[in-house]
């Protein structure tokens, strides 16, 4: 008799247990679905730079249209340059700003729009006094370029002295003040410097790429939208509007 009621006990026990366990995992699944839910409409994107960088601000501003256009809402993840695309390239957001296609690994899981951004040009950026001989050949010279982007190397010479700076308004100071011959930067940026500083004169692209903006490819299904809100913007001028007002606007003090 004893043995029976202690086996019937053992059986209750177990009972009671299991409901437990299935209790639990029900809700576990229910907190998990009413996460996944919440955060569905938002994509975290990484940027490639925190500072005010005039390419970096209009890229900004180009892609939430865009996103909300396909109402979606952006988190933007503000980390250096390179850091930025290693982390898109390691599945650690949805997504990379706008990056040239040599600028991303082939193997990363990351898929460009249907159409790019823009045409994003390299280009050397000199004082005026400087002869035209001095601006069509970089050799030896003192080169400043932001640091973290993959595409520098493909131009810099190799007996250049290589001054990596974090923006643009750090490379016009070093121009300015004659610490270095030219500044490589992209040409929105090298168009914004000279806006303000009309003493300086841009030199013939170094390097010309389309420019995208890169999508983790678990947010696949996000790139039709994506591409014809970024087509549509084209087609009404508000891509070449916004490149316009970024280059003219006030630097950071």
């Amino acid at each position: 008799m004893i043995l029976m009621e202690l086996n019937n006990r053992r059986q209750t026990a177990m009972l009671g247990f299991a409901a437990f366990l299935i209790l639990f995992a029900a809700s576990a699944t229910a907190n998990n679905r009413a996460t996944n839910n919440s955060d569905a409409g938002t994509r975290v994107i990484t940027t490639p730079s925190t500072t005010s960088e005039v390419s970096v601000v209009i890229g900004k501003q180009i892609v939430r249209q865009l996103y909300a256009d396909c109402g979606l809402n952006i988190s933007y993840l503000d980390v250096p340059a390179a850091r930025a695309v290693m982390m898109a390239e390691k599945s650690q957001s949805d997504g990379e700003l706008a990056r040239i296609p040599m600028a991303v690994k082939g193997n990363a899981p990351l898929l460009p729009l249907n159409i790019p951004i823009a045409t994003a040009r390299l280009v050397p950026l000199f004082n005026n006094g400087q002869s035209g001989e001095a601006k069509g050949n970089l050799a030896g010279k003192r080169i400043g370029f932001l640091n973290g982007y993959r595409m520098i190397a493909a131009v810099m010479p190799d007996d250049a002295t290589q001054v990596a700076t974090t923006d643009t308004f750090q490379l016009v100071s070093l121009l300015g003040r004659e610490r270095i011959d030219v500044a490589l930067t992209l040409e929105w940026d090298a168009l914004s410097a000279r806006h303000h500083n009309p003493g300086m004169a841009i030199g013939e692209p170094l390097l010309e790429s389309p420019l995208y903006h890169w999508v983790h490819d678990s947010r696949e299904d996000d790139i039709p939208c994506l591409s014809s809100a970024l087509n549509h913007m084209k087609e009404t001028g508000e891509v070449q509007r916004l490149f316009r007002e970024g280059i003219e606007s006030t630097p950071p003090k």
